[in-house]
């Protein structure tokens, strides 16, 4: 198992920061609602054993640099980013339990591969809100289609800079052997993520915070 970090300090000091941008995000939530609302506990709960098993069906040939499905649009537009930081966040801690992930790999895997994608899932959702009409099938397509697969880009982009920048691999190794993988890969996210958000809109569109009935079934 291939640490993604140079030493167990620099590793400790992203957990750190991990620690405080999520500790803020936890204290700006109004848990009111989840309190209150055994069906969003549910979910929330529910979407930490999805993560946590697409993280652990991976695959891939270089040591720390895997493929998998990472299902972080749709339970962002689900569940809105604060709660899909808090839900990674356990994914994370759970990883380390089953062996995945070094404990002190825990916060810069944490930011890298799960706070920086739900982030750009969010905010293309909210370009797609604002630039595009507000219709289901935008939603679908473009909001969780095309926005799964451009977040697997971005991670996967993302993670080959971090190995490459520390000299884990060669560039030349990093291309031939993950990032020439990578459309294989933004596919089947785009399509998991599409059908999952379909269903949603489908049958429980209530479910998706992201989502207004109002406003899409309207136009």
């Amino acid at each position: 198992m291939l640490s993604i970090v140079d030493s167990s300090a620099s590793g400790w000091l992203y957990t750190i920061v991990a620690a405080i941008i999520l500790g803020r995000v936890i204290s700006d939530y109004s848990w009111t609602v989840f309190y209150k609302h055994r069906g969003a506990q549910h979910l929330f709960f529910g979407s930490i054993v999805v993560l946590f098993a697409f993280a652990s069906m991976n695959a891939g040939i270089l040591p720390g640099m895997n493929f998998h499905i990472l299902g972080y649009t749709a339970i962002t537009l689900m569940m809105g980013w604060r709660l899909a930081f808090v839900a990674s966040a356990l994914v994370e801690v759970l990883l380390v339990f089953s062996g995945s992930i070094h404990w002190h790999d825990v916060g810069i895997n944490f930011l890298l591969s799960a706070a920086l994608p739900i982030l750009f899932s969010y905010y293309f959702f909210k370009i797609v809100y604002r630039r595009l009409k507000h219709n289901p099938f935008v939603y679908i397509l473009v909001a969780g289609f095309i926005n799964a697969a451009l977040t697997q880009a971005l991670h996967a982009v993302v993670l080959s800079a971090w190995f490459g920048w520390y000299e884990a691999y060669a560039w030349s190794k990093i291309w031939d052997d993950y990032c020439r993988y990578l459309p294989l890969m933004m596919f089947p996210e785009g399509v998991v993520n599409g059908m999952f958000i379909t269903g949603m809109v489908v049958f429980h569109p209530r479910w998706l915070s992201t989502f207004d009935e109002d406003s899409y079934f309207s136009s």
